[in-house]
């Protein structure tokens, strides 16, 4: 067993992790992809419009994380976020959301996963949709300020967990896991 232990931790720590994101109602999503669309990189743009919660669980854990992840999506009620502003990211751009039940669930699933979860996985994120990266200071201020002059809050909803397993590159789908729990 250790060995096997060893080998996927290796795995792990070579990029092959999995990462953990919440999709979005219908409208939202395609507001964010058509962003993301716009304005991302065409050679680095591998993946939908996404939020991500973890970036880096281990794969030797997926067993646990999928039976996690089904439990938490039945509990869950579809959360409600705000998009907020454009948050500068140096060289790119986001979309800021404000969704406390999004902070909670993520959370909760770090302490559920806290014997797993890395160093950078075992804090609170500041909530946000990437819609550019990469991309040189000037290229990305202009988006910034185009995105910021355009702005006006809105409201969304976050209905599914999407577990995806990281491939230097693109990202293959795992499971996808819709928040069916009732709204109190």
């Amino acid at each position: 067993m250790p060995v096997l232990a060893r080998a996927s931790r290796l795995a792990y720590s070579d990029g092959m992790a999995l990462i953990l994101t919440f999709g979005f109602d219908s409208a939202s999503f395609a507001r964010l992809e058509a962003l993301r669309q716009r304005y991302f990189p065409p050679a680095r743009n591998f993946i939908p419009a996404h939020l991500t919660l973890f970036q880096q669980l281990p794969e030797h854990a997926m067993d646990d994380l999928l039976a996690t992840l089904a439990r938490t999506a039945k509990a869950t009620a579809p959360l409600p976020f705000t998009a907020t502003g454009i948050l500068d990211f140096g060289g790119g751009a986001a979309i800021a959301l404000d969704a406390p039940g999004a902070g909670r669930l993520q959370g909760d699933l770090r302490t559920a996963w806290e014997d797993v979860i890395t160093a950078s996985d075992d804090r609170a994120r500041k909530l946000h949709v990437t819609v550019q990266n990469k991309v040189d200071r000037e290229t990305a201020k202009a988006t910034q300020a185009t995105l910021r002059a355009g702005f006006a809050p809105w409201d969304g909803v976050l209905d599914r967990l999407i577990l995806w397993h990281y491939r230097g590159g693109p990202w293959e789908r795992i499971a996808t896991c819709p928040l069916r729990g009732e709204t109190p």
